[in-house]
C-alpha cells in the first residue's frame, strides 16, 4: 500500500469528519451538558406517541415510525439518513398508549421537518412504510413541512406528536391545553434535570400548514 494512497485516504477521511462536524448535531439534555452549554444552546422539549393506532383510515393499524428536524439551512444531503433533530426510538412490538416525553439540547436557530416515516398495515402480512424526506419537506430550501425556532438559553415545548387518522394515516401535532398542566410537564422534565430554569419555558409549539392547529396558552 502506497504513501499516497494513505494520504488520500486520510484526507477523505478528514474532509468528511469536517462535514460531520459541522452539521448542527443535538443531544438528549443532561444536567451535565445543560451546565456547560445550557446558555449557549437551546433546550427542546417535546412528546411523542409510538404505539398503533387501530383502524386508521382504512388500515388495520398505523404507527408513527420516525420524527427528523434539520437545522436550517440544512447542510444534509437529500438522502442524508441521518436529521440534527432525530427521533427514531419506536418500539418494533411492545408500544404503550403513552406519551414519551423527550429533551434535547441543540443549536440555536430555526429547525423544519425533514423526515417522516410511518408504518401502515392491512393486516399482519401486509404491511408498508410511508417515509417522506427532505425532497418533499422543503421548497428552495424552504421548510414547508413545518418549522420552530429556539434561541441561546431558551427553553422551548414544540408540541406532542401523534398519528392521525383523518383520510390517511399522517402526523399530527397536540398540545398541552392549558397552565396548570403546561406547569405540571414542565415539573415532570425538572425532575430528570433539576438544573433546567423552567420559569424560562415558553409553549411555542412547531408551527405547520398541515400537520397541526395553531394555539396560544392562556
Amino acid at each position: 500500500m502506497s504513501i499516497k494512497f494513505l494520504l488520500s485516504t486520510f484526507a477523505v477521511f478528514v474532509s468528511s469528519l469536517t462535514s460531520f462536524e459541522s452539521l448542527a448535531q443535538s443531544t438528549p439534555l443532561t444536567s451535565e451538558n445543560y451546565i456547560q452549554d445550557g446558555t449557549k444552546k437551546g433546550v427542546v422539549l417535546l412528546s411523542v406517541r409510538w404505539d398503533r393506532k387501530w383502524k386508521c383510515a382504512g388500515f388495520e393499524n398505523a404507527q408513527l415510525r420516525l420524527l427528523g428536524f434539520d437545522h436550517l439551512p440544512s447542510k444534509r444531503p437529500m438522502n442524508d439518513e441521518g436529521a440534527d433533530l432525530l427521533l427514531d426510538d419506536a418500539p418494533l412490538l411492545m408500544t404503550k398508549p403513552k406519551f414519551d416525553d423527550y429533551a434535547f439540547l441543540v443549536e440555536p436557530g430555526q429547525y423544519g421537518l425533514s423526515k417522516l416515516h410511518i408504518k401502515a398495515a392491512r393486516s399482519s402480512t401486509d404491511v408498508g412504510i410511508a417515509k417522506v424526506g427532505r425532497d418533499r419537506f422543503f421548497k428552495d430550501e424552504v421548510p414547508d413541512g413545518g418549522a420552530f425556532n429556539v434561541g441561546a438559553g431558551e427553553i422551548v415545548y414544540i408540541g406532542h406528536f401523534y398519528i392521525d387518522c383523518y383520510k390517511e394515516p399522517s402526523l399530527w401535532r397536540y398540545y398541552l391545553e392549558d397552565r396548570e398542566d403546561f406547569n405540571s410537564y414542565l415539573a415532570e422534565q425538572k425532575k430528570k434535570v433539576p438544573e433546567l430554569d423552567i420559569t424560562k419555558a415558553k409553549f411555542q409549539l412547531f408551527k405547520s400548514s398541515y400537520f397541526g392547529r395553531d394555539y396560544e396558552l392562556k
